[in-house]
């Protein structure tokens, strides 16, 4: 059996990790069976957000009539959109491979990783072990109940970014961020959408004004059946036929999206076998300092299923690369760490949600703003809405929700401040540029008075 120092599954933020402790003279591993750079950078966060970009500029010109400006998209190479991206993304994630293996350290396993004892992992015929093991192998597209055991093709989030063929007509099952981030794509390109979400609301992880807000604008724009559920999906001649549950309706379309969530990748790991304990849903148990209950392994990144982004990921990565291999004692509030949805219109929050404050029985003042009664919402012509939760004094951030025109890049003012003595007049005192978009964010702090 090999012995290394430092073993590392998973090529998404575990190469950060990898990469550290082999310039530190250690022996590493890096497992990864697919290719290199993980989830973000291949399927996920990066690829999308380049798509996202094309749908973006699609939806300004279709409404650009309410600038005084007449104009019209004449055609859509949809292909050579999704070539572009993925020439790219293919062409970064090989020169990772190749950097890694010129440099000889990490050892590059590109293969399936399975464990096989204690500290104990088989890579293809080898079987390898080291005392500091660190677990990123992430999650995969969720499987759908309704198709297991079914030959019905489907995509999920994986194929969807690699689709050159644009559908006329897209079914979606779900509405999570995933499933409103592929609609936008879709649906801003001019493929006819038809969303089936389960509940009552789409993105119902969010605070729940926000998502109603969100709903309602997404209903203007695409056809979203709420309360539904599809009872039975048929593959005939490529075109599927999906009947909804208690309803005569039978939606036809010519390609299915199944978003339905994540699945860590704790089963294919094989994590029992080496003792690793996982909490109900799948993901690996770890302490506040990411420790598993095995001593000398360590898990991170979307495997943990604590605030699943890359950017988790990233801070994660440092945090052990200080802790273990610089001797600190550093930790991560997760409270802290927001998160954006790039659909259309876009949605950021961070911190706790109202919902959250009730039921936990936590004091709190809100403060709302719509952007329709700033000037740059004038100036935009575009609406939205901001809400900011405070302790009851309005002294302290406990949480901020923008749903509307560039929320990805506005919460990170909320950010900064909750990282900063969490001070509520550090926004509230701060002079705004007039009119800029983050006056809209000050104005809703004005309102907590």
């Amino acid at each position: 059996m090999k012995k290394y120092d430092v073993i590392v599954i998973g090529s998404g933020a575990g190469l950060e990790i990898a990469s550290f402790a082999a310039g530190r003279g250690l022996r590493v591993a890096l497992i990864e069976d697919g290719p290199l750079g993980g989830t973000c950078l291949n399927r996920g966060c990066i690829p999308s957000k380049m798509l996202i970009h094309s749908a973006d500029v699609a939806e300004e010109i279709r409404n650009s009539s309410r600038f005084g400006i007449k104009s019209k998209i004449e055609s859509v190479d949809f292909g050579s959109i999704v070539r572009r991206v993925n020439k790219e993304i293919d062409s970064d994630s090989a020169n990772i491979e190749r950097s890694i293996i010129s440099g000889k350290n990490p050892t590059l396993y590109k293969t399936q990783a399975k464990f096989v004892g204690k500290k104990t992992l088989q890579v293809g015929s080898e079987e390898i072990t080291a005392d500091l093991i660190l677990i990123a192998t992430g999650t995969r597209p969720a499987s759908f109940k309704l198709l297991d055991n079914k030959e019905i093709p489907y995509l999920d989030s994986t194929k969807a970014l690699r689709l050159e063929k644009q559908p006329k007509h897209l079914v979606i099952i779900g509405g999570g961020y995933i499933a409103t981030e592929l609609a936008h794509f879709f649906g801003a390109l001019g493929t006819k959408l038809t969303i089936l979400v389960r509940g009552n609301l789409m993105l119902n992880n969010e605070d729940n004004e926000i998502a109603q807000w969100f709903t309602a604008e997404f209903m203007k724009k695409y056809e979203v059946l709420l309360d539904s559920e599809a009872e039975s999906i048929k593959f005939e001649h490529d075109k599927y036929s999906i009947k909804l549950q208690n309803s005569d309706k039978i939606i036809k379309s010519d390609q299915l999206l199944i978003a339905v969530g994540r699945t860590p990748n704790t089963d294919v790991l094989d994590v029992a076998a080496g003792g690793i304990e996982l909490n109900e849903h799948g993901y690996i148990k770890v302490d506040q300092n990411l420790k598993t209950n095995i001593d000398g392994i360590y898990a991170l990144g979307d495997v943990v299923g604590i605030a699943p982004f890359r950017h988790t990921a990233n801070k994660q990565a440092e945090v052990l690369i200080r802790n273990i291999f610089l001797g600190e004692k550093n930790s991560i509030d997760y409270t802290e760490i927001g998160h954006a949805i790039f659909s259309s219109p876009q949605i950021a929050g961070v911190g706790k949600t109202e919902e959250e404050l009730k039921k936990g029985g936590t004091p709190y003042r809100a403060g709302k703003f719509e952007l329709k009664n700033t000037a740059m919402g004038s100036a935009l012509q575009a609406n939205g809405l901001i809400k900011i939760m405070t302790d009851k004094s309005a002294k302290e951030i406990l949480g901020a929700h923008i749903v509307g025109p560039e929320a990805s890049i506005l919460i990170h003012e909320v950010i900064i401040a909750m990282q900063n003595n969490n001070s509520v007049d550090a926004i509230g005192d701060a002079v705004h540029i007039h009119p800029a978009l983050n006056e809209w964010l000050q104005r809703a702090f004005f309102d907590l008075n």
